[in-house]
Protein backbone atom coordinates (compact mmCIF):
# COMPACT_ATOMS: atom_id res chain seq x y z
CA UNK A 1 0.00 0.00 0.00
CA UNK A 2 2.61 2.62 -1.21
CA UNK A 3 2.27 6.45 -1.17
CA UNK A 4 -1.11 5.90 -0.25
CA UNK A 5 -3.54 8.50 2.22
CA UNK A 6 -6.11 7.55 5.06
CA UNK A 7 -8.09 9.81 6.58
CA UNK A 8 -8.52 8.09 10.52
CA UNK A 9 -11.17 8.73 13.21
CA UNK A 10 -13.15 6.95 15.74
CA UNK A 11 -11.17 3.81 14.45
CA UNK A 12 -12.29 3.76 10.92
CA UNK A 13 -9.87 4.61 8.30
CA UNK A 14 -11.38 5.86 5.06
CA UNK A 15 -8.74 5.34 2.20
CA UNK A 16 -8.85 8.32 -0.06
CA UNK A 17 -8.15 7.70 -4.26
CA UNK A 18 -4.90 9.14 -5.28
CA UNK A 19 -3.78 12.67 -4.89
CA UNK A 20 -2.11 14.72 -7.26
CA UNK A 21 -1.67 17.62 -4.48
CA UNK A 22 0.24 15.03 -2.25
CA UNK A 23 2.13 13.69 -5.08
CA UNK A 24 0.43 10.66 -5.63
CA UNK A 25 -0.02 11.05 -9.23
CA UNK A 26 2.71 10.32 -11.71
CA UNK A 27 3.16 10.52 -15.34
CA UNK A 28 3.51 6.51 -15.21
CA UNK A 29 0.77 4.71 -16.74
CA UNK A 30 -2.20 3.88 -14.89
CA UNK A 31 -2.99 0.60 -13.50
CA UNK A 32 -4.97 -1.76 -15.14
CA UNK A 33 -8.12 -3.07 -13.78
CA UNK A 34 -10.61 -5.80 -14.69
CA UNK A 35 -14.70 -5.62 -13.78
CA UNK A 36 -17.05 -8.82 -14.30
CA UNK A 37 -20.13 -9.08 -13.88
CA UNK A 38 -21.96 -12.19 -14.36
CA UNK A 39 -25.91 -12.69 -15.05
CA UNK A 40 -27.04 -15.84 -13.65
CA UNK A 41 -30.25 -16.55 -15.85
CA UNK A 42 -29.08 -14.72 -18.94
CA UNK A 43 -30.94 -12.41 -21.17
CA UNK A 44 -33.55 -12.51 -23.65
CA UNK A 45 -30.52 -12.48 -27.05
CA UNK A 46 -33.31 -12.07 -29.74
CA UNK A 47 -33.51 -8.80 -27.87
CA UNK A 48 -29.75 -8.46 -27.14
CA UNK A 49 -27.38 -9.76 -29.92
CA UNK A 50 -27.28 -7.71 -33.29
CA UNK A 51 -28.61 -9.97 -36.24
CA UNK A 52 -25.57 -9.08 -38.35
CA UNK A 53 -21.71 -8.85 -37.84
CA UNK A 54 -19.52 -5.56 -37.60
CA UNK A 55 -20.79 -2.47 -36.82
CA UNK A 56 -24.02 -2.50 -34.71
CA UNK A 57 -26.51 -0.39 -37.19
CA UNK A 58 -30.25 -1.98 -36.08
CA UNK A 59 -29.90 -2.13 -32.28
CA UNK A 60 -32.20 -4.59 -30.51
CA UNK A 61 -33.99 -3.30 -27.79
CA UNK A 62 -31.96 -4.53 -24.43
CA UNK A 63 -28.82 -3.32 -26.20
CA UNK A 64 -29.96 -0.09 -26.64
CA UNK A 65 -29.41 0.58 -22.92
CA UNK A 66 -25.99 0.73 -22.86
CA UNK A 67 -25.95 2.62 -25.72
CA UNK A 68 -23.81 5.28 -23.92
CA UNK A 69 -20.67 3.01 -24.49
CA UNK A 70 -21.07 1.66 -28.27
CA UNK A 71 -17.95 2.93 -29.43
CA UNK A 72 -16.00 1.15 -26.54
CA UNK A 73 -17.97 -2.24 -26.72
CA UNK A 74 -17.00 -5.55 -28.31
CA UNK A 75 -20.07 -8.27 -28.44
CA UNK A 76 -19.27 -11.91 -29.23
CA UNK A 77 -22.35 -14.29 -29.34
CA UNK A 78 -22.70 -17.75 -29.94
CA UNK A 79 -19.61 -19.07 -27.34
CA UNK A 80 -19.45 -22.35 -26.12
CA UNK A 81 -18.15 -24.13 -22.72
CA UNK A 82 -17.10 -27.67 -24.00
CA UNK A 83 -15.95 -28.54 -20.66
CA UNK A 84 -19.38 -27.85 -18.90
CA UNK A 85 -20.84 -30.70 -18.09
CA UNK A 86 -24.87 -30.46 -18.08
CA UNK A 87 -25.90 -31.44 -14.51
CA UNK A 88 -28.97 -30.90 -12.57
CA UNK A 89 -30.77 -27.75 -13.04
CA UNK A 90 -28.42 -24.51 -13.04
CA UNK A 91 -25.00 -26.70 -11.32
CA UNK A 92 -23.32 -26.10 -14.36
CA UNK A 93 -23.76 -22.45 -14.25
CA UNK A 94 -20.51 -22.46 -11.73
CA UNK A 95 -18.41 -22.79 -14.82
CA UNK A 96 -19.45 -19.91 -16.72
CA UNK A 97 -15.60 -18.03 -15.49
CA UNK A 98 -13.46 -21.24 -15.90
CA UNK A 99 -14.84 -22.85 -18.76
CA UNK A 100 -15.27 -25.89 -16.98
CA UNK A 101 -17.62 -28.36 -14.75
CA UNK A 102 -17.18 -31.95 -13.78
CA UNK A 103 -20.10 -33.31 -11.64
CA UNK A 104 -18.63 -35.75 -10.20
CA UNK A 105 -15.37 -33.61 -8.91
CA UNK A 106 -16.11 -30.37 -5.94
CA UNK A 107 -12.75 -28.52 -7.35
CA UNK A 108 -13.24 -26.68 -10.65
CA UNK A 109 -10.49 -24.80 -12.52
CA UNK A 110 -9.18 -21.43 -12.23
CA UNK A 111 -11.92 -18.83 -13.51
CA UNK A 112 -10.63 -15.43 -15.90
CA UNK A 113 -11.54 -13.40 -12.65
CA UNK A 114 -8.87 -14.45 -10.78
CA UNK A 115 -6.71 -15.58 -13.23
CA UNK A 116 -6.21 -11.43 -13.97
CA UNK A 117 -6.68 -11.10 -10.17
CA UNK A 118 -3.31 -13.22 -9.49
CA UNK A 119 -1.52 -10.87 -12.35
CA UNK A 120 -2.42 -7.93 -10.62
CA UNK A 121 -3.72 -7.84 -7.45
CA UNK A 122 -0.61 -8.25 -5.50
CA UNK A 123 -0.09 -3.85 -4.89
CA UNK A 124 -3.51 -3.82 -3.39
CA UNK A 125 -5.54 -4.57 0.06
CA UNK A 126 -7.29 -6.85 -1.83
CA UNK A 127 -6.46 -8.95 -4.37
CA UNK A 128 -9.77 -9.34 -6.09
CA UNK A 129 -13.26 -9.07 -4.00
CA UNK A 130 -16.38 -11.12 -5.27
CA UNK A 131 -19.96 -9.56 -4.47
CA UNK A 132 -23.18 -11.43 -5.23
CA UNK A 133 -26.62 -9.57 -5.52
CA UNK A 134 -28.70 -12.50 -3.88
CA UNK A 135 -28.08 -15.67 -1.78
CA UNK A 136 -24.91 -17.77 -2.04
CA UNK A 137 -26.50 -21.07 -3.52
CA UNK A 138 -24.90 -24.50 -4.48
CA UNK A 139 -24.64 -23.22 -8.20
CA UNK A 140 -23.84 -19.87 -7.94
CA UNK A 141 -20.19 -20.20 -6.92
CA UNK A 142 -18.43 -18.57 -9.81
CA UNK A 143 -14.88 -17.59 -9.03
CA UNK A 144 -12.17 -20.24 -8.46
CA UNK A 145 -8.74 -20.08 -7.38
CA UNK A 146 -5.91 -21.48 -8.76
CA UNK A 147 -6.25 -24.63 -6.72
CA UNK A 148 -9.69 -25.42 -7.93
CA UNK A 149 -11.21 -23.92 -4.88
CA UNK A 150 -14.07 -21.70 -3.96
CA UNK A 151 -13.39 -18.04 -3.46
CA UNK A 152 -15.74 -16.30 -0.83
CA UNK A 153 -17.97 -14.16 -2.35
CA UNK A 154 -19.83 -11.96 0.09
CA UNK A 155 -23.77 -11.39 -0.15
CA UNK A 156 -24.21 -8.76 2.00
CA UNK A 157 -23.63 -4.72 1.39
CA UNK A 158 -23.25 -3.78 4.80
CA UNK A 159 -20.54 -6.18 5.16
CA UNK A 160 -19.14 -5.26 1.98
CA UNK A 161 -19.16 -1.46 2.94
CA UNK A 162 -17.60 -1.93 6.81
CA UNK A 163 -14.93 -4.81 4.86
CA UNK A 164 -14.29 -1.55 2.16
CA UNK A 165 -14.13 1.11 4.92
CA UNK A 166 -12.55 -0.96 8.17
CA UNK A 167 -15.89 0.10 10.26
CA UNK A 168 -16.34 -2.26 12.85
CA UNK A 169 -19.98 -2.70 14.36
CA UNK A 170 -18.26 -4.14 17.56
CA UNK A 171 -15.60 -1.66 18.27
CA UNK A 172 -16.67 0.62 21.15
CA UNK A 173 -16.56 4.31 19.33
CA UNK A 174 -17.84 2.92 16.08
CA UNK A 175 -20.96 1.64 18.57
CA UNK A 176 -21.47 4.84 19.33
CA UNK A 177 -21.18 6.64 16.00
CA UNK A 178 -23.89 3.96 14.49
CA UNK A 179 -26.07 4.37 17.34
CA UNK A 180 -26.28 7.80 16.78
CA UNK A 181 -27.13 7.15 13.15
CA UNK A 182 -24.18 9.18 12.13
CA UNK A 183 -22.28 8.73 9.47
CA UNK A 184 -18.74 7.04 9.27
CA UNK A 185 -17.74 10.43 7.22
CA UNK A 186 -18.66 12.17 10.49
CA UNK A 187 -15.75 10.18 12.15
CA UNK A 188 -12.97 11.36 9.92
CA UNK A 189 -14.33 15.25 8.44
CA UNK A 190 -12.35 16.64 10.97
CA UNK A 191 -9.43 15.31 9.30
CA UNK A 192 -10.66 15.76 5.71
CA UNK A 193 -11.31 19.72 6.49
CA UNK A 194 -7.53 19.72 7.58
CA UNK A 195 -6.46 17.80 4.55
CA UNK A 196 -8.49 20.17 1.76
CA UNK A 197 -6.10 23.13 2.60
CA UNK A 198 -3.49 21.33 1.45
CA UNK A 199 -5.24 20.08 -1.81
CA UNK A 200 -5.53 22.19 -4.95
CA UNK A 201 -8.82 22.97 -6.91
CA UNK A 202 -9.01 19.86 -8.72
CA UNK A 203 -8.52 17.19 -5.65
CA UNK A 204 -10.73 19.17 -3.75
CA UNK A 205 -13.61 18.81 -6.31
CA UNK A 206 -12.65 15.31 -6.38
CA UNK A 207 -12.28 14.59 -2.65
CA UNK A 208 -15.72 15.98 -2.37
CA UNK A 209 -16.96 14.03 -5.55
CA UNK A 210 -15.46 10.99 -3.52
CA UNK A 211 -16.93 11.89 -0.27
CA UNK A 212 -20.30 12.27 -1.54
CA UNK A 213 -20.20 8.74 -3.23
CA UNK A 214 -19.24 7.20 0.13
CA UNK A 215 -22.20 8.77 1.70
CA UNK A 216 -24.75 8.22 -0.81
CA UNK A 217 -23.87 4.07 -0.86
CA UNK A 218 -23.84 4.27 2.95
CA UNK A 219 -26.94 5.74 3.00
CA UNK A 220 -28.47 3.10 0.84
CA UNK A 221 -26.80 0.05 2.99
CA UNK A 222 -27.99 1.23 6.21
CA UNK A 223 -31.40 1.62 4.42
CA UNK A 224 -31.19 -1.90 3.37
CA UNK A 225 -29.96 -2.96 7.05
CA UNK A 226 -33.00 -1.18 8.86
CA UNK A 227 -35.49 -3.54 7.14
CA UNK A 228 -33.31 -6.45 7.05
CA UNK A 229 -32.66 -6.37 11.04
CA UNK A 230 -36.36 -5.88 12.08
CA UNK A 231 -39.25 -8.18 11.95
CA UNK A 232 -41.56 -7.93 9.00
CA UNK A 233 -45.59 -7.09 10.42
CA UNK A 234 -47.48 -10.07 10.72
CA UNK A 235 -50.93 -9.37 8.60
CA UNK A 236 -53.53 -12.29 7.66
CA UNK A 237 -52.68 -12.21 3.85
CA UNK A 238 -50.87 -14.68 2.13
CA UNK A 239 -48.04 -13.13 -0.15
CA UNK A 240 -46.87 -15.22 -3.10
CA UNK A 241 -43.45 -17.12 -1.34
CA UNK A 242 -40.27 -15.23 -2.55
CA UNK A 243 -38.31 -12.10 -1.44
CA UNK A 244 -38.73 -8.86 -2.92
CA UNK A 245 -35.60 -7.39 -4.74
CA UNK A 246 -34.96 -4.18 -6.17
CA UNK A 247 -32.53 -3.60 -9.13
CA UNK A 248 -31.40 -0.25 -8.23
CA UNK A 249 -30.99 -0.97 -4.17
CA UNK A 250 -29.83 -4.25 -4.56
CA UNK A 251 -27.87 -4.81 -8.09
CA UNK A 252 -27.09 -0.98 -7.80
CA UNK A 253 -25.40 -0.87 -4.86
CA UNK A 254 -23.28 -3.67 -5.17
CA UNK A 255 -22.31 -1.85 -8.54
CA UNK A 256 -21.70 1.47 -6.63
CA UNK A 257 -19.30 -0.72 -3.90
CA UNK A 258 -17.03 -2.10 -6.84
CA UNK A 259 -16.84 1.32 -8.11
CA UNK A 260 -15.30 2.55 -4.65
CA UNK A 261 -13.22 -0.41 -4.14
CA UNK A 262 -11.93 0.26 -7.32
CA UNK A 263 -11.41 3.99 -7.06
CA UNK A 264 -9.79 3.58 -3.83
CA UNK A 265 -7.33 1.02 -5.63
CA UNK A 266 -8.40 -1.15 -2.52
CA UNK A 267 -8.63 -4.12 -5.44
CA UNK A 268 -8.39 -3.82 -8.89
CA UNK A 269 -10.53 -6.76 -9.84
CA UNK A 270 -13.86 -6.79 -8.83
CA UNK A 271 -16.47 -10.11 -9.88
CA UNK A 272 -20.87 -9.00 -9.25
CA UNK A 273 -22.48 -12.13 -9.66
CA UNK A 274 -26.32 -11.12 -10.32
CA UNK A 275 -27.62 -15.12 -9.41
CA UNK A 276 -30.86 -16.79 -9.16
CA UNK A 277 -33.54 -14.29 -7.65
CA UNK A 278 -36.75 -15.81 -6.66
CA UNK A 279 -38.24 -12.18 -6.35
CA UNK A 280 -38.42 -8.61 -7.58
CA UNK A 281 -39.63 -5.18 -7.27
CA UNK A 282 -40.27 -2.65 -10.26
CA UNK A 283 -42.70 -0.06 -10.83
CA UNK A 284 -46.04 -1.83 -11.44
CA UNK A 285 -44.86 -4.84 -11.71
CA UNK A 286 -44.29 -8.22 -9.38
CA UNK A 287 -42.78 -11.55 -9.79
CA UNK A 288 -41.24 -14.97 -10.16
CA UNK A 289 -37.50 -13.55 -11.69
CA UNK A 290 -36.66 -17.29 -12.01
CA UNK A 291 -40.27 -18.29 -13.50
CA UNK A 292 -40.20 -15.50 -16.01
CA UNK A 293 -36.79 -16.71 -17.01
CA UNK A 294 -38.21 -19.69 -17.98
CA UNK A 295 -41.49 -18.42 -20.15
CA UNK A 296 -41.72 -21.21 -22.34
CA UNK A 297 -41.66 -18.86 -25.31
CA UNK A 298 -45.21 -17.26 -24.06
CA UNK A 299 -45.19 -13.52 -24.65
CA UNK A 300 -46.94 -12.64 -21.87
CA UNK A 301 -43.83 -14.07 -19.74
CA UNK A 302 -40.96 -12.64 -22.08
CA UNK A 303 -42.91 -9.12 -21.45
CA UNK A 304 -42.50 -9.40 -18.12
CA UNK A 305 -38.70 -10.82 -18.21
CA UNK A 306 -37.36 -7.86 -20.53
CA UNK A 307 -38.80 -4.93 -17.00
CA UNK A 308 -36.21 -6.32 -15.02
CA UNK A 309 -33.65 -7.33 -17.83
CA UNK A 310 -33.76 -3.52 -19.23
CA UNK A 311 -33.54 -2.39 -15.66
CA UNK A 312 -30.27 -4.45 -14.86
CA UNK A 313 -28.84 -3.30 -18.22
CA UNK A 314 -29.66 -0.04 -17.78
CA UNK A 315 -28.20 -0.23 -13.90
CA UNK A 316 -24.82 -1.43 -15.57
CA UNK A 317 -24.94 1.72 -18.17
CA UNK A 318 -25.42 4.36 -15.24
CA UNK A 319 -21.93 2.15 -13.46
CA UNK A 320 -20.10 2.41 -17.09
CA UNK A 321 -21.07 6.17 -16.96
CA UNK A 322 -19.61 6.67 -13.36
CA UNK A 323 -16.61 5.14 -14.41
CA UNK A 324 -16.24 7.52 -17.18
CA UNK A 325 -16.72 10.49 -14.67
CA UNK A 326 -14.36 9.30 -11.86
CA UNK A 327 -10.80 10.27 -12.57
CA UNK A 328 -7.62 8.62 -10.92
CA UNK A 329 -4.39 9.41 -11.57
CA UNK A 330 -4.14 10.68 -14.87
CA UNK A 331 -7.28 8.82 -16.77
CA UNK A 332 -10.76 7.92 -16.02
CA UNK A 333 -11.55 4.48 -14.30
CA UNK A 334 -13.38 3.67 -17.20
CA UNK A 335 -10.30 4.09 -19.07
CA UNK A 336 -8.35 1.91 -16.80
CA UNK A 337 -10.67 -0.92 -16.41
CA UNK A 338 -11.60 -3.87 -18.76
CA UNK A 339 -15.46 -4.55 -17.72
CA UNK A 340 -16.49 -7.86 -19.18
CA UNK A 341 -20.73 -8.66 -18.86
CA UNK A 342 -21.55 -12.19 -19.36
CA UNK A 343 -24.29 -14.30 -18.50
CA UNK A 344 -24.00 -18.22 -16.85
CA UNK A 345 -26.21 -20.16 -19.25
CA UNK A 346 -27.20 -18.95 -23.12
CA UNK A 347 -30.59 -19.15 -22.29
CA UNK A 348 -32.10 -20.26 -18.75
CA UNK A 349 -35.60 -20.94 -20.58
CA UNK A 350 -33.92 -24.06 -22.35
CA UNK A 351 -31.16 -24.49 -20.25
CA UNK A 352 -28.29 -24.39 -22.21
CA UNK A 353 -24.76 -23.58 -21.42
CA UNK A 354 -23.38 -22.46 -24.69
CA UNK A 355 -24.70 -20.39 -27.10
CA UNK A 356 -23.35 -17.92 -24.30
CA UNK A 357 -22.96 -13.99 -25.34
CA UNK A 358 -20.08 -11.79 -23.49
CA UNK A 359 -19.81 -8.16 -23.90
CA UNK A 360 -16.55 -6.46 -23.31
CA UNK A 361 -16.04 -2.68 -22.54
CA UNK A 362 -12.23 -1.25 -22.99
CA UNK A 363 -11.50 2.33 -23.43
CA UNK A 364 -8.97 1.27 -25.45
CA UNK A 365 -11.09 -0.46 -28.12
CA UNK A 366 -9.93 -0.05 -32.05
CA UNK A 367 -12.82 -1.42 -33.35
CA UNK A 368 -16.34 -1.55 -31.63
CA UNK A 369 -19.52 -3.82 -33.08
CA UNK A 370 -20.71 -7.69 -33.07
CA UNK A 371 -18.30 -10.75 -33.67
CA UNK A 372 -20.40 -14.09 -33.93
CA UNK A 373 -18.43 -16.94 -33.06
CA UNK A 374 -20.69 -19.78 -33.32
CA UNK A 375 -18.79 -23.26 -31.18
CA UNK A 376 -16.11 -21.08 -30.66
CA UNK A 377 -15.09 -21.41 -26.84
CA UNK A 378 -15.46 -18.83 -24.19
CA UNK A 379 -11.92 -19.59 -22.99
CA UNK A 380 -11.40 -18.29 -26.57
CA UNK A 381 -12.20 -15.06 -25.14
CA UNK A 382 -10.30 -15.78 -21.74
CA UNK A 383 -7.26 -16.32 -23.14
CA UNK A 384 -7.34 -13.11 -24.97
CA UNK A 385 -8.03 -11.12 -21.89
CA UNK A 386 -5.44 -12.56 -20.05
CA UNK A 387 -2.86 -11.69 -22.71
CA UNK A 388 -4.62 -8.09 -22.28
CA UNK A 389 -3.25 -8.04 -18.48
CA UNK A 390 0.32 -9.16 -19.73
CA UNK A 391 -0.32 -12.69 -19.46
CA UNK A 392 2.46 -15.07 -21.46
CA UNK A 393 -0.16 -17.59 -21.98
CA UNK A 394 -0.79 -19.57 -24.74
CA UNK A 395 -4.04 -21.56 -23.57
CA UNK A 396 -6.51 -20.78 -21.13
CA UNK A 397 -9.26 -23.71 -20.27
CA UNK A 398 -10.54 -25.40 -23.27
CA UNK A 399 -8.76 -22.56 -25.40
CA UNK A 400 -8.11 -23.24 -29.14
CA UNK A 401 -6.77 -19.53 -30.16
CA UNK A 402 -6.90 -16.33 -28.60
CA UNK A 403 -9.94 -13.46 -29.36
CA UNK A 404 -8.22 -10.45 -30.50
CA UNK A 405 -10.02 -8.12 -28.15
CA UNK A 406 -9.33 -4.91 -28.61
CA UNK A 407 -8.27 -4.55 -33.02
Amino acid sequence: MKRRTFLEGAGVALLLPRMESLGQVSDEDSPRRMLTIVNHLSFYQPELIPQTDGAIERVPPLLNELSDHFDHLKIFSGLGNPAVQNGFGHTPCVGILSGYFNKLHRKNRLSIDQAVADLIGGETRFKSLVFQAGENLNFSQISWDKNGLPVHQIDSARKIFNLLFQVNENEKTQQQVLAEDRSILDAVLAQAKSMEKRLNPTDRAKMEEYLTSVREVEQTVKRRAYWADRSKPQVNYELEDFDRKSVDEYVGTLLDLAVLALETDSTRSVTVQIPFWEGFKERDLSGNYHDLSHHGQKPEKIEKLLVLEHAILKRINRTLSTMKERTVGNSSLFDQTTTLLTASMGSANSHNFDDLPALVFDGRMKTAGHWQKKDAPMSNLYLGLLQLFGAEHDRFGESTNAFEVLS
